[in-house]
């Protein structure tokens, strides 16, 4: 099993925060993509790698090459210095580290045995994956789908956007989402028999709103009760030319989810009430579907 330390849970940021990505890079797009002009590699590495200190920074290129020995097994979980030696690969990074840096760089042993731990627990070291943090996001593919993913949150391997966008299968798109996911920069959540995707930095309070609305019948639902709130279920259907019982079944699930609840006006009349201050904190972290036309008819 995977070793690596598992890290609190974020919580709910604000949109702002939100943004601000642990790895600093929210442009996904492939390097070579973003400007005609040809980008040196080494800067673009510097700024990903921004937020780790010198050590870390120097542990971290040694790691590159240490990490592809495949004659070492990948597994480990270091608490302190006498513990390395259960760990081949682990053992061979310390050594060379020590090698390489206490003299050129007057590093203690200590000061690189917490570098490399403080990389494991930051999951720029994943040792299965034999690969850096670095090594992904400075790879074109794993960028796309980095990309692909931060475009479509919530989105699942079945969907056909896969193949139409990023032009590969699904197999291979869960190959490298499982890549991604081991170095925390995606997270999966299963929403009844299905796995949804979203970056890691989307805080979890959303997802099953998120995941709703991907269907495209739930806010044009949303958009009857908007312009009438006495409308009923099957002047719903009859509006969207929907089976009435199909209405009925989303109602129940938008009830569930606490986005529409049932009530009686002054007259007695069945009405329905939308959460309005949910569908505004859902769009304070996702674009689609966007509900502010809506509420500025309020």
């Amino acid at each position: 099993m995977s070793l690596e330390k598992k890290r609190e849970p974020r919580g709910t940021k604000e949109k702002e925060n939100l943004q601000e990505s642990s790895f600093r890079r929210l442009d996904f797009r492939p390097i070579e993509e973003k400007s005609e002009v040809s980008f040196d590699t080494e800067v673009i590495k510097e700024e990903i790698v921004e937020e780790l200190s010198e050590i870390e920074k120097d542990v971290l290129e040694i790691a590159e090459d240490i990490l592809k020995l495949k004659r070492y097994d990948t597994e480990f979980e270091i608490e302190s210095e006498a513990q390395i030696q259960k760990y081949p690969i682990i053992e061979k990074l310390y050594a060379k580290c020590i090698a390489k840096l206490s003299y050129k760089k007057g590093y203690s042993k200590e000061e690189i045995f917490l570098a490399i731990r403080s990389l494991e627990e930051k999951n720029w070291i994943v040792t299965n994956e034999r690969r850096t943090k670095l090594e992904i996001l400075t790879n074109e593919k794993l960028v796309h789908i980095l990309d692909f993913i931060k475009e479509n949150p919530g989105i699942h391997a079945r969907d056909d956007k896969i193949e139409e966008e990023l032009e590969i299968t699904r197999t291979p798109f869960l190959k490298h989402v499982i890549t991604l996911e081991r170095f925390k920069l995606i997270r999966s959540k299963k929403i009844g028999k299905t796995l949804h995707y979203f970056l890691s930095d989307v805080p979890e309070d959303y997802d099953k709103f998120k995941i709703i609305f991907l269907n495209p019948l739930i806010p044009n639902i949303l958009e009857e009760i908007f312009k009438d709130e006495t409308v009923t279920v099957s002047k719903m259907g009859e509006n969207l030319d929907i089976y009435s019982g199909t209405i009925l079944y989303h109602i129940k699930k938008l009830k569930d989810l606490n986005i529409v609840r049932s009530a009686k006006n002054k007259s007695g009349k069945k009405i329905f009430l939308i959460n309005i201050e949910l569908l505004k904190k859902y769009n304070d972290f996702f674009d689609e579907p966007d509900f502010s036309q809506l509420l500025k008819g309020l």
